[in-house]
């Protein structure tokens, strides 16, 4: 609950002037650095400073409201452009109380009008202003008061944008890709995201379950558009990354290879910084090069992408494993800072009776995936059980139905509805004849002579939530029943496997390194983590997303400026607004897919992509829902 002097946000207006004593009211609001005494956003006005200079504001928000206006449909740029001839007429001594009247006309006339959500939306809190302050826009025309100059804090989002771990620009992107401009929209995309054919291609798109269409008709295909700017400049030969400004003395030493590494590396060397990766494995990608199987990410395309950024003059070590982490002897090496970004390769343990005894045909599923992406060869077995719900157990089942396995069986101990793994990775495993039993899990490894021919499990019933906000699974009693199997992989999780560590770069009980989650900074002067090695197992576009932050963070350890924090908009529904135009229902486009009969045998990729004119038609879908937020500092 927030004091407020006034408050109009969502429409519902709150008036503590005066007097007037209409309580305390419940603002879910962006969090701006420092004390805000007025802010306006796309749903409305919310006063906290009685004194606050409403005006100047309304000014300073429709001057940035009118960068994000695309002239298109030119019914909101043509009217913010008015507002502000208007606004600047009366700063001149030249307006006249007929221009408030006309100003809410033009508002309501762009609002029910523009094409787009940002149109739509966005002069709502400058309807507001004029008629909640009508007495200090007078005072602006009688000369009594004057437009302040002073920078106001600014920040723009979109809810696609604000789901994103990396926070891409999406609608900026996918308006170039409408407008048949994919090499400037490929380079926005490479702004937060290094590999956009790899994340094109494997992201989790939190960003579509946020998008304005889904609850319209379906969501914006915003995963296949980013890899459609990847795909078509591929077929192009490749657009090269920008060269640095610059270049400086120092050089970053980074240890992994993987999207954190990655994205680190791009984003220091575009700063003129000479970096080093060191990497333990025989390829670069990390878990995108060993732990994603080529159906669903084709090794060309991770290749690709990091031979571009080889071309940057990032220097890759490969087969380099870093068993001890000794920063004296790599600044001895010229080495001003390091990332730590090694991810996490190690599989849990299932807490099975016999998983310890090294029985011939129980395998460790990140393992599993790291020898058939190296080229190792796996002899198919009859019937295969592979233990887990993720992402990472379906990426073992379905390359399984690949290698020539007859029988495969995923056992999860939760519900359906509690399953990590993608819906697009359970549905593909269920056209691809993969059988998923629930609510079960295995206690015991049967075995003869050394070799594993069964598992006894046991039926589970969901309890109380756990730490994880899920439902815990609770063992029935007397429920115990047997499985046959040739192998068990399991694959609940993985954890890190960190080089030998100074005691002042700390860690966690969990196997995580401890950071400053700003500027991503360890205990340890210079040195610096990210990835998975820092969170855990996450998604790729997270991992990226800590080397863009850290590359940040190093910058400004090494004398650059200092990382910008973020404004956040935990907790604000940025999907809600006040008036919405017609918007036209319109199906996504549909991709082709591998009959799922002809998968078998086969690691082909199993989802196609968009070619351009399906992108650009795509593309057109999009509402274009950006949210402009303007405050003045208390």
């Amino acid at each position: 609950m927030d004091t407020v002097a006034f408050s109009s946000w969502n429409g519902k207006v709150v008036d503590n002037r005066n007097g007037k004593t209409a309580g305390n009211v419940a603002v879910d609001l962006p969090a701006p650095v420092g004390k805000v005494a007025a802010m306006m956003g796309w749903n409305g006005l919310v006063v906290k400073d009685s004194k606050a200079d409403i005006p100047s504001l309304t000014f300073n928000y429709l001057k940035e409201a009118r960068k994000i206006s695309c002239g298109e449909c030119s019914v909101c740029m043509i009217g913010i452009d008015r507002l502000l001839d208007i606004m600047d007429r009366m700063a001149r001594g030249q307006g006249k109380k007929a221009d408030l009247s006309e100003m809410q006309g033009i508002v309501k006339q762009v609002a029910a009008n523009s094409k787009c959500s940002f149109g739509q939306s966005a002069l709502f809190p400058v309807l507001d202003a004029v008629k909640y302050y009508k007495a200090d826009f007078l005072a602006l025309i009688s000369g009594a008061k004057k437009l302040a100059g002073g920078a106001c804090g600014v920040e723009v989002t979109a809810p696609c944008m604000d789901a994103c771990p990396a926070g891409l620009d999406i609608p900026g992107y996918i308006e170039l890709i409408r407008n048949n401009r994919f090499d400037e929209s490929l380079n926005l995309i490479r702004r937060n995201c290094v590999l956009p054919g790899v994340i094109g291609r494997t992201c989790t798109h939190p960003c579509e379950d946020a998008c304005v269409r889904k609850d319209m008709d379906e969501s914006l295909a915003i995963r296949l558009l980013k890899r459609a700017a990847a795909d078509v400049d591929l077929a192009q030969g490749g657009k090269p990354f920008g060269a640095p400004l610059r270049e400086k003395d120092e050089k970053v030493a980074i240890i992994g290879a993987g999207p954190a590494g990655l994205a680190a590396a791009c984003q220091l060397r575009l700063k003129g910084y000479g970096v080093t990766i060191f990497e333990s494995l025989p390829h670069a990608g990390g878990m995108a090069a060993v732990g994603i199987p080529d159906y669903r990410l084709p090794a060309n395309i991770l290749s690709h992408e990091i031979d571009l950024i080889k071309r940057m003059g990032v220097e890759i070590k490969l087969n380099t494993k870093i068993e001890k982490l000794n920063v004296k002897d790599l600044k001895k090496d010229g080495y001003s800072a390091v990332f730590v970004a090694v991810g996490a390769h190690e599989g849990n343990k299932i807490g099975v009776e016999g998983e310890d005894k090294g029985y011939e045909g129980f395998v460790d599923g990140v393992r599993f995936l790291r020898d058939m992406n190296l080229g190792v060869k796996i002899e198919p077995a009859d019937k295969v059980m592979i233990v887990g719900g993720g992402n990472v157990a379906l990426d073992c089942a379905r390359s399984c139905v690949r290698l020539g396995f007859k029988k495969v069986e995923i056992i999860y101990r939760r519900s359906r509805a509690e399953m990590p793994a993608s819906d697009e990775e359970i549905e593909g495993a269920k056209e691809e004849g993969i059988s998923i039993r629930f609510l079960a899990v295995p206690v015991k490894i049967i075995a003869k002579d050394g070799k594993v021919v069964g598992a006894e499990c046991i039926k589970m019933k969901l309890g109380k939530p756990d730490e994880s906000g899920r439902r815990r699974p609770v063992p029935v009693k007397g429920s115990e029943f047997t499985v046959k199997t040739d192998m068990i992989i399991a694959a609940i999780g993985q954890r890190p496997e960190l080089p030998a560590l100074d005691k002042k770069v700390g860690t966690t009980a969990w196997g995580t390194v401890k950071v400053d989650p700003k500027t991503l900074a360890t205990e340890m002067e210079g040195v610096f983590a990210g990835g998975d090695c820092v969170t855990g197992p996450a998604t790729l576009i997270e991992a990226l997303d800590m080397g863009n932050r850290a590359a940040e963070g190093i910058d400004a350890y090494l004398g650059g400026s200092a990382p910008a924090q973020p404004v956040s908009f935990k907790g604000v529904d940025l999907c809600k607004q006040r008036g919405r135009g017609l918007v036209i229902q319109s199906p996504a486009v549909d991709v082709a897919f591998v009959d799922p009969k002809e998968r078998a045998g086969k690691f082909e990729e199993v989802e196609g992509g968009f070619n351009a004119a399906a992108a650009m038609r795509e593309a057109q879908r999009c509402l274009r829902c950006y949210r402009v937020v303007v405050w003045e500092q208390a």
